[in-house]
């Protein structure tokens, strides 16, 4: 089983996702884990900082045209409790997949804020969930409860950022590689740690 540690607010995340998703799709077991990037009380990156302008300029964007993916810098620097949560749900009703990618699409390219209840109730019905439970499941107090115990059980195995690829409790790598890295990784994969941690250049 290969878990996949993500953030729906982290450009890397959704960069590398789509090849997850293909090796999913493709027969590899994958657990899909929200880590929430910066729980409260951690600050905030401001949007239209210097280091969110300066770090998209010169990593995010040179590696979204490499992925050949639309993205676009957030509007919005939102904590991602309430999103994640929803998503717990969501994975429950059988619609985890397209509750990240509702989430990341618009997050990414529409440029909303996806901890505000309109947004969710507009992923839910793109998902076609109930809009009220979506955004009853995000201030779920319960779900709360398993985005931090997931976080710690994630950070108890050495896992600090996403995305990060987790193999029998062992990060195998963490970021977003050149495109097809992963895919190539995972083609022919025996499902041992030690094998796919082989197949990273470490360099």
């Amino acid at each position: 089983m290969l878990r996949y540690y993500f953030d729906v607010v982290c450009p890397y995340s959704y960069l590398l996702m789509p090849e997850v998703e293909a090796g999913e799709d493709a027969g590899t077991p994958v657990e899909w884990v929200p880590f929430e990037l910066r729980p409260a009380p951690d600050p905030l990156p401001d949007p239209r900082g210097t280091y969110i302008r300066d770090h998209w300029r010169d990593h995010v964007y040179p590696l979204a045209l490499a992925y050949e993916i639309e993205i676009h810098v957030p509007v919005h620097q939102p904590r991602s409790t309430l999103v994640l949560a929803a998503g717990l749900w969501a994975h429950q009703q059988g619609a985890g997949r397209a509750w990240r990618t509702a989430a990341q699409r618009s997050f990414f390219v529409e440029g909303r804020d996806v901890s505000d209840e309109r947004a969710l109730r507009r992923m839910a019905r793109e998902c076609g969930l109930d809009a009220s439970a979506a955004v009853a499941a995000a201030w779920d107090p319960a779900l709360h409860t398993r985005l931090r115990a997931l976080r710690a059980e994630a950070a108890a195995i050495g896992v600090h950022g996403v995305p990060t690829l987790a193999v029998d409790g062992q990060p195998v790598f963490f970021g977003a590689p050149p495109p097809g890295r992963v895919a190539a990784a995972l083609a022919g994969w025996d499902g041992s740690a030690t094998q796919l941690i082989g197949r990273f250049p470490t360099g």
